[in-house]
This record gives structure tokens, sequence and C-alpha cells, in this order.
């Protein structure tokens, strides 16, 4: 008899968009991770500008996120261009976002909390 291969199941009850769009008000873009003392310097100076964090996500991507609402995203929370969004938008999966998917990931929103991570995970980077 075959064995079963269990599936991850989706959440309860999941957070529709158009009751958060929290992906609609940033911007992120991926950037290298801090393995040398060049790219960790770079987190540092994203940290010091206003409205800009760093995310560490649970596969080990990290990623500058830029504070910025959608001039599309509508009071509703609904998209403005919709039908014309771009793939970005379209691909989207509200499933792993991170208001349905908690807990995957590390957002550093100053630098003494970046700091304190390469002490504890990167200490020679940290020394240098």
């Amino acid at each position: 008899m075959p064995v079963p291969i269990p599936l991850p199941m989706a959440p309860a009850e999941l957070v529709p968009c158009t009751r958060c769009a929290k992906c609609c008000t940033y911007v992120g873009v991926g950037i290298n991770a801090p393995h040398s003392l060049r790219y960790a310097t770079d987190v540092l100076w994203y940290l010091y500008h206003e409205n800009v964090s760093v995310h560490l996500d649970g596969e080990g991507d990290w990623m500058v996120i830029f504070e910025a609402r959608c001039k599309k995203l509508q009071d509703d929370l609904r998209c403005g261009v919709c039908e014309n969004r771009p793939v970005v938008c379209r691909e989207f999966d509200n499933r792993s976002c991170e208001v349905n998917a908690p807990g995957r990931g590390q957002t550093f929103t100053e630098p003494r909390q970046f700091l304190d991570w390469l002490k504890a995970n990167r200490p020679g980077l940290h020394q240098r």
C-alpha cells in the first residue's frame, strides 16, 4: 500500500489582499548577502536611510526594502490597474506573503539590529 505524502496546508484563514495590501506599500530589491566587508557595510548604508529596511528571507535571500506605497493602490486596497498590472504583481501569491506566512526571515530596521546579527552570525566580519 502506498504511503501518503503529507502536503503543506494553507492557514485556516488567509488574510485576503483587499484587507491588507502590505505588499503594495514597499519595493523590495535583491541585494548581495553580507559575506564580505563591502556587502556588510552596504547593508549598514541602507539602514542609515529613512523608510528603508533590509530583509533576510527564510531561503537566505537578502533584499533592501523601500517603503513606498504604489500609486495605483486605491483607498479600498484594490489595484487601480488590475487588468494591466505588472508581471511581478500577477505572480504574487498571498499564501506565502509576510502576513500569511509569518516567521520566515528577519527584518532589520536599525543599524544596531544588523550589527548584532553580524556579531552572532559572522563574528570575524563583525570584528573587521
